[in-house]
């Protein structure tokens, strides 16, 4: 069956493995599971599953591999013996202040006169700063090292070279054109140099320069690099997969008294912390210093040995992730209004920009806006009466954000990041060209945002075949992140029960799946919206999702995280309601409105073409749309004729049905109705009416809506006459079938039409619905 819900992913369901190193690695004591998973990811022996089940130092690089890297020693070695005073030059995210703690302590245990520098966001911004560099200066610095920055700081860092000052460039980020002329660069990616591996983040390379100048491993500094390296989202493969892994180990130690405090103000079990708990727990903290507060505060938190200040600091730090959060909070939603413009429904790529935004958290709101969207969105904001706007850009694997920008660097005044991520700045008036080159880049990339990205699938599985085990098995797997993703399942036609939304703006969901005597939860994060497509009775659902486990109060239950959902068949979505309201039109789709009073009031909400008489509906084709019936159509017959001509079923069919006329409350007219209300106007020749109605029904105990109708038909049959407000009872002849006069077959039709739609469970309506549909 067509699936009619456009799900957020593209799914592929991997390969079937080759059952015969699927059957050897479970021989040699490995789950299924975890076999089938190795298999499908290339890993088909004992070795090569030894190796990557259990990574040790042996497969990490030597750092003498790096370029520059020996001639950075020894510059670094002859300022030890000098006594020169030598500035760490950090960062403000969690790579940066990690990378900046590795450097601090490596340089302070062989000796050196050293302190650091972490530049402010908003002040220095984004990597060397002319200014801020001739204030080291100024105050005795002789040699500056740089972590995760430098690599685009030519401009700034040339002429301090040509002063006399040296500075050593340790990076990980995009390469420029032009390199500065640095006194050595350290970076995996280096034109010509044979580093194996290009995928460490800022800490990584600092680890590598504090390996060779101590000329041991050091162990004690990989909970750092694991923090880091998880927090910049690097590839989790080769020699980082063993750098996270020894560091995750020795984070559940719990040796830094900041770091302790701080993930127990987080809520995680440090004895058990993982992957997950460091990328949505702990640096979202770290970064969140930079965004709000003073990232310095990080280094100090991961380099206290002293457990008081650390305490104090870890706090300091929580404080600061409550207030981004808050501010984020307050940006979204106008982010989101501006995204969806007339004008930027047309973009493939959003540059949205706001006024007064708080400029630290502008990366975390473009994320959610491309979440959103499914478009790569740079976020920017400008203060009152300034010129240079700020920003940060977020993209996924289809759309390379670096490369795009890269040839236009004309139009921004800074610039540097990743293909998936940027941080910008350009003067408000280069706005427009700015969108404009972006749309060219895209369609130069062959990028079309409507296409989505590709989920890949791991296998498909059952509700019943998801347990604390399935859980504990796929950790053997770990850590997960690029070029090693968490496993994603595909769960097929499940039947999701007990659904709710939760938090404090309903913005996520939690459901149930039963299979038997089992019951699986599922959590959906970022899917409140989408509760209707879960509590639709009749509709086939897929969904995409990992495994967790969740622990509350020492207990332990496992259960599935939402990554996606796919609905077959057209979906019926039950919002019927008495009391219509602004925000149920800001879908967009179209506004079936069978009221013409009703149609033009709603019209500048969805756009007069969107909102579409019934007439003009039926000679549309609503196939593959999302089609909202906005008022109760006068019979079922008028429902069904909608879509005679539609070449395909709609996607999603809105029902809001409002009705302002209560037919079926009120009740059909019976035969005894009928001869009372005749019995009576032979007795009343001549009534005032309808004046006379209301006192008529409480002595004849007949509803007035039925009363009416009664009147009605009576008068189109010939039985009475209704001039210059009196009724007046008429002599017939012969017999009359008043239940086939137009006035009750009318009355009757509305009737059904209410019993049927507006007070029909939601099974048996959204039933109606689709029978309705495969009727035409």
């Amino acid at each position: 069956m067509k699936c009619m819900v456009d799900s957020r992913f593209k799914w592929k369901l991997a390969p079937a493995a080759d059952a015969a190193p699927v059957a050897m690695l479970t021989k040699k004591g490995l789950s299924p599971v975890v076999a089938d998973l190795l298999v499908k990811r290339g890993i088909t022996t004992a070795e090569a599953a030894q190796r990557f089940l259990k990574p040790d130092p042996s497969s990490i690089h030597d750092p003498h591999q790096l370029h520059d890297m020996d001639k950075a020693v020894e510059r670094i070695q002859q300022a030890v013996e000098q006594g020169e005073q030598i500035t760490i030059y950090g960062d403000y995210d969690a790579d940066g202040i990690t990378s900046t703690a590795v450097m601090y302590e490596t340089l302070q245990g062989i000796g050196a006169k050293v302190n650091y520098y972490i530049p402010n966001r908003f002040t220095d911004g984004y990597g060397p700063n002319a200014a801020a560099y001739q204030r080291l200066i100024d105050q005795g610095t002789q040699l500056i090292i740089t972590v995760d920055n430098g690599i685009s700081g030519k401009d700034v860092i040339d002429p301090v070279v040509k002063q006399g000052v040296d500075v050593i460039v340790t990076d990980h980020h995009e390469l420029p054109h032009e390199l500065p002329q640095a006194t050595a660069i350290i970076h995996p990616q280096y034109p010509g140099s044979n580093y194996p591996f290009a995928g460490l983040s800022g800490v990584g390379v600092a680890f590598k320069l504090a390996w060779a100048l101590t000329d041991e491993f050091p162990t004690e500094l990989l909970d750092l690099v694991a923090i880091g390296e998880i927090a910049d989202v690097v590839s989790v493969a080769d020699e980082n997969r063993a750098l996270i892994s020894l560091g995750l180990r020795i984070l559940r130690q719990g040796l830094r008294p900041g770091l302790h405090a701080l993930v127990k103000l987080a809520g995680l079990d440090e004895a058990k912390l993982t992957d997950q708990d460091i990328g949505f727990g702990i640096a979202p903290r770290l970064n969140a210093l930079g965004r709000v507060s003073d990232a310095k505060l990080g280094v100090q938190l991961l380099t206290t040995l002293d457990e008081d200040q650390g305490q104090t600091l870890a706090e300091q730090v929580e404080a600061a992730n409550q207030q981004r959060r808050q501010l984020v909070d307050n940006i979204i939603q106008p982010a989101l209004a501006q995204a969806t413009t007339d004008e930027n429904r047309k973009q493939p790529v959003l540059v949205l920009l706001g006024h007064g935004w708080h400029q630290g958290v502008l990366g975390i709101v473009a994320s959610r806006v491309r979440e959103r969207t499914g478009k790569p969105t740079i976020v920017a904001s400008v203060d009152d009466g300034q010129k240079i706007a700020k920003a940060s850009g977020r993209s996924d694997e289809r759309f390379n954000l670096f490369a795009a920008l890269n040839p236009h660097r004309d139009l921004m005044t800074s610039f540097g990041g990743h293909p998936a991520a940027c941080g910008l700045s350009f003067a408000v008036d280069k706005l427009d060209q700015l969108r404009a080159a972006l749309a060219t880049e895209a369609a130069k990339q062959g990028f079309d945002w409507q296409v989505p990205a590709l989920l890949q699938l791991a296998a498909r599985l059952t509700p019943d075949q998801v347990n604390e085990k399935l859980y504990h098995d796929l950790q053997a797997l770990a850590p997960f992140g690029p070029d090693n993703e968490e496993p994603t399942f595909e769960f097929d036609n499940v039947h999701p029960s007990g659904v709710r939304t939760m938090g404090k703006d309903n913005s996520h969901l939690k459901f149930n799946l039963s299979t038997g005597q089992q019951r699986v939860t599922v959590v959906a994060f970022g899917h409140g919206q989408d509760a209707p497509l879960f509590q639709a009775p009749g509709n086939q659902v897929d969904i995409a999702a990992t495994v967790g486990i969740n622990e509350w109060h020492g207990q332990r239950q496992v259960q599935l995280m939402l990554t996606d959902v796919r609905v077959h068949g057209p979906l019926v979505i039950d919002e019927r309601t008495t009391h219509l309201r602004p925000d149920h039109f800001k879908l967009q789709g179209e506004y079936v409105v069978y009221d013409q009073r009703l149609r033009k009031n709603i019209a500048p909400h969805v756009g007069e073409e969107h909102a579409l008489s019934p007439q003009a509906a039926a000679q549309a084709d609503l196939g593959g749309k999302r089609v909202t019936l906005v008022d109760l159509p006068d019979s079922l017959t008028a429902l069904k004729n909608l879509f005679q001509n539609d070449t395909s079923a709609p996607a999603q069919i809105r029902l809001l049905l409002t009705d302002r006329q209560n037919i079926y409350l009120a009740g059909m007219p019976n035969r005894q109705n009928f001869a009372q209300v005749y019995r009576f106007l032979q007795n009343n020749s001549q009534l005032r009416w309808p004046a006379q109605g209301n006192a008529v029904s409480q002595y004849l105990k007949i509803n007035p809506v039925r009363l009416n109708l009664i009147i009605k038909v009576f008068s189109e049959a010939g039985f009475v006459t209704i001039k210059d407000g009196v009724l007046t009872l008429q002599p017939v002849s012969g017999k009359t079938d008043l239940k086939q006069t137009t006035q009750y077959q009318t009355q009757l039709a509305r009737y059904q039409a209410e019993r049927v739609l507006l007070y029909g469970d939601v099974a048996s309506v959204t039933k109606w619905i689709l029978r309705c549909l495969k009727m035409n």
